[in-house]
């Protein structure tokens, strides 16, 4: 992917349990996942967030403005434990 691109992640939750996607550095989702753990019901109001229900779809649409390697996670509780984390890369 290359600097100034805009994407949209198109995210669809085929499981039973509520899910979400947080765009961010590592550093970032490692602080917010713990900020999850103390507040598990906590509602996100960002565009780099998004929750997505059990059986539901939701979408993220983001420029990335500079190159990089940053990453996006399910930060519920345990989803990130889990291994629910990938990375995108910025040219």
């Amino acid at each position: 992917m290359r600097t100034g691109e805009t994407v949209r992640f198109k995210l669809r939750n085929r499981g039973k349990a509520m899910h979400e996607m947080v765009i961010g550095t590592m550093k970032d989702l490692k602080e917010h996942a713990e900020m999850m753990k103390k507040h598990p019901g906590m509602v996100h109001d960002d565009p780099s967030m998004v929750h997505v229900a059990a059986g539901a779809t939701g979408e993220i649409v983001w420029q990335f403005h500079r190159a990089g390697e940053f990453a996006f996670a399910c930060l519920l509780p345990g989803h990130y434990e889990a291994g629910m984390t990938g990375k995108v890369v910025v040219r």
